[in-house]
């Protein structure tokens, strides 16, 4: 049964529009429960396993097997293998370009094409009523957003030149220099597009992270530690006003300059001819839709909940999985307790049986692929790291939050111990502004302190609980959830983390060489830069243990290999014409594990590149 053959669409000559006036964007439907915290652009396509049968025809699959010609891992992965094609339609429609996913990406591509004059449709796989963004913090360095936020001590503007080589420094020259270029010189202006639909009530509900609030200055922030720098810049997202209602203004937006959004509408596959795109095929609880169109915008927010592709794409993390540990878990959807439900990969999916290339290098995940410390104590770098027998590991300050925990995937998974000493409230002030970090606030230290008061008197027999109606609000912040042993002697508190022995005495060898460390300012072990060697010398001595895991996966940021227009390129790395990926489907922008030389990039980048991607498009379309 086929309905609206015609469509609502258009397939008119694409013209720009003069400008869009900033008024007010009406009612916005926001029903749903808030966003999520953490990062990511993440919003897909609900799961639903892909047909084993082999595609002919229309979905033009590039590969035209299940192994593929190039990228992933396991040679005959089910996920390879593209769908049988549709025969019936209860829906046709006409569009000059189909948007796959309303996450950061899609939205921002969508309002992109929108206002410059394009006929767009977006599909989302959440129904309308209870959509709901993930995520809530964007890096929005250079905008005057941030100005707004911090007027009463303004973030300095970053350079996008320097800010673009040591993200390059960072991921060891393995992203794609022209897309991280192109995020770095339109940052700002993108992050304040995408927000300027914000009342002044929004305003309020509005923090930033990274820099000092009103009031407070923060000695010991660190712009760099070795070559490795960080700028702080971020916006965040967690009172009334979330992104969810962010992306509902956007949406809004889009909508008046005539995009028109399918709600509870999942992307099956593309429709290719003659190597261009020619249109999408999607369904809904109908049946199938047939979307005609000369470009298509994949932006479904990557695969953290597709276990098949994790192994495929991720062997790096597999491989290094032990245990009960993520994949090693019993097979169910999704094994990674962070992982989005909607992020199932189809987006990657439609992209690569059209051609795309995938990535060749195993792709990044967020929070995924570095072993660190537990919950509470994933950010004690000031402290000293050591294992069961006593001895240190790694670089515990190593720049990089996400790779500083690196050294102990390779180890087996024994408890780590972080031991400091009584000043430790002045070491942990030392801040870089970067991801999952505590940042110096006076009420911050001042907790960290409380904490360790308890752990001593706890330790001296005087601790009393306080007394409480049960009222009281749970602390909250990374230190709130430590329980921090105390003693008056290294000896005693060797003897209270069950070191004894040999590995008791090591770990008395391993503080007196540290310590000698700290006095000539050079870590001869394991290269810890003198700016943050802080000793342990001065009791009561203070640890906090745990045993470690792998595989906390947020989510997954790349798949697809792009030009520097988010064109999707070939087996034989050439344009796939009208075939472009963005967000979290889109490759080459993060090396292989998540890096944050600010807070909230992931938002950032995709908000950024996502209106880039609409950019893009425009202008292969007006050629």
């Amino acid at each position: 049964m086929e309905q609206n053959k015609e469509g609502t669409g258009s397939q008119k000559p694409v013209s720009r529009r003069s400008f869009l006036k900033g008024a007010g964007l009406g009612a916005v439907g926001l029903a749903g429960a808030g966003a999520l915290a953490g990062a990511g652009a993440l919003s897909a396509c609900a799961p639903n396993a892909p047909s084993t049968q082999k595609a002919e025809g229309g979905t033009g699959a590039g590969t035209g097997t299940a192994t593929g010609a190039n990228g992933g891992g396991a040679a005959q992965s089910g996920w390879k293998t593209p769908p049988a094609e549709a025969t019936e339609f209860v829906a046709e429609h006409s569009f000059d370009v189909v948007v796959v996913g309303h996450g950061y990406a899609g939205v921002t591509s969508c309002r992109e094409l929108a206002e410059s004059g394009v006929k767009v449709a977006l599909l989302e796989v959440q129904p309308e009523a209870n959509y709901m963004a993930i995520g809530n913090e964007s890096c929005a360095i250079n905008s005057k957003v941030l100005d707004r936020l911090t007027s009463y001590n303004p973030v300095p503007p970053v350079d996008p030149i320097e800010y673009m080589d040591n993200w390059m420094t960072m991921v060891g020259n393995q992203a794609n220099p022209a897309l991280i270029m192109r995020y770095c010189q339109n940052m700002g202006d993108n992050i304040d597009w995408y927000y300027d639909g914000l009342t002044e009530a929004d305003w309020d509900t509005f923090t930033h992270t990274g820099w000092p609030n009103k009031g407070e200055t923060w000695e010991h922030l660190l712009p760099n530690i070795g070559p490795i720098k960080f700028w702080p810049g971020t916006f965040s997202c967690y009172g009334e006003c979330n992104q969810t209602r962010i992306q509902g203004y956007n949406r809004e937006a889009a909508k008046k300059a005539g995009a028109e959004f399918f709600f509870g509408t999942r992307g099956e596959y593309l429709v290719m001819e003659g190597g261009k795109v020619a249109g999408v095929v999607a369904s809904n609880a109908e049946g199938h839709v047939k979307f005609n169109c000369k470009a298509a915008v994949i932006a479904t927010g990557g695969f953290s909940y597709n276990n098949e592709m994790l192994q495929d794409l991720m062997p790096d993390l597999y491989n290094a999985l032990v245990g009960e540990e993520g994949f090693n878990k019993p097979p169910e959807p999704g094994a990674f307790s962070l992982a989005n439900p909607n992020a199932n990969g189809d987006g990657i999916k439609m992209a690569h049986w059209a051609g795309a290339h995938l990535e060749t290098l195993p792709v990044a995940g967020m929070n995924a692929k570095h072993i660190q410390p537990p919950a509470g104590m994933t950010n004690l770098p000031q402290a000293v790291w050591v294992r069961g027998n006593g001895k240190r590991f790694c670089n515990e300050f190593y720049p990089i939050v996400e790779q500083r925990g690196v050294p102990n995937v390779y180890m087996d998974r024994e408890p780590i111990h972080c031991v400091f000493d009584d000043d430790f409230t002045t070491y942990r002030s030392y801040y870089v502004p970067q991801h999952g970090g505590m940042e110096p606030t006076a009420s911050a230290i001042e907790g960290l302190r409380a904490s360790m008061d308890k752990a001593y008197a706890k330790f001296k027999g005087t601790w009393v609980e306080p007394e409480t109606d049960g009222s009281e609000e749970a602390p909250m912040g990374p230190m709130m959830a430590i329980d921090y042993i105390a003693d008056d002697t290294l000896e005693g508190l060797a003897k209270q983390l069950g070191l004894t022995g040999v590995a008791a005495t090591e770990f008395i060898k391993q503080i007196e060489r540290y310590n000698g460390y700290c006095e000539k300012g050079a870590d001869e072990e394991f290269g810890r830069y003198k700016e943050v060697l802080f000793p342990v010398k001065n009791g009561p001595f203070y640890a906090a243990s745990g045993n470690p895991g792998l595989g906390e996966l947020m989510c997954t940021m790349g798949g697809i290999i792009t030009d520097g227009e988010q064109n999707a390129l070939d087996k034989d790395f050439k344009p796939i014409p009208g075939l472009y990926v963005s967000g979290n489907d889109c490759g080459r922008r993060y090396g292989i594990e998540y890096i944050t030389p600010t807070p909230g990039v992931s938002l950032g980048m995709a908000i950024t590149l996502g209106r880039e991607c609409g950019r893009s498009v425009f202008k292969a379309l007006s050629q």
